[in-house]
């Protein structure tokens, strides 16, 4: 399992808006970086889960979560905790409380919230 990262705490879990996945990728080879670990499967297999699913949730591929030495780094937003050291592994119990948190868009006449955008 990732490391997590509860920077914030809540009396109950807050349903997030977006999760981002951070896809960075450092010009210099010798620094680390979450794409140089993994980071582009992992959110293929995110966003394939949540469209699977139909997560009500957006997914977002974001550029440097601040996390480079711990990536590749899934976050819940706004507010939410860091999934540091994110492994394919690792996927089906994000988007199991994804799922727990969102719930799911029913309604298969609408696009899924993780394809309109901002």
């Amino acid at each position: 399992m990732p490391e997590r990262d509860d920077t914030e705490t809540h009396a109950a879990p807050v349903a997030p808006r977006s999760v981002m996945a951070c896809i960075n990728r450092r010009f210099r080879g010798d620094q680390p970086s979450c794409a140089a670990r993994g980071a582009e499967a992992v959110a293929d297999a995110v966003e394939a889960g949540i469209a699977a699913r139909r997560i009500a949730i957006k997914m977002e591929r974001v550029i440097c979560l601040g996390q480079c030495t711990k990536g590749p780094t899934v976050r819940f937003a706004p507010g939410g905790r860091f999934s540091l050291g994110t492994r394919l592994e690792d996927v089906p119990a994000i988007l199991d409380e994804l799922q727990a948190l969102c719930g799911v868009d029913d309604d298969e006449s609408e696009p899924p919230m993780h394809l309109l955008g901002s």
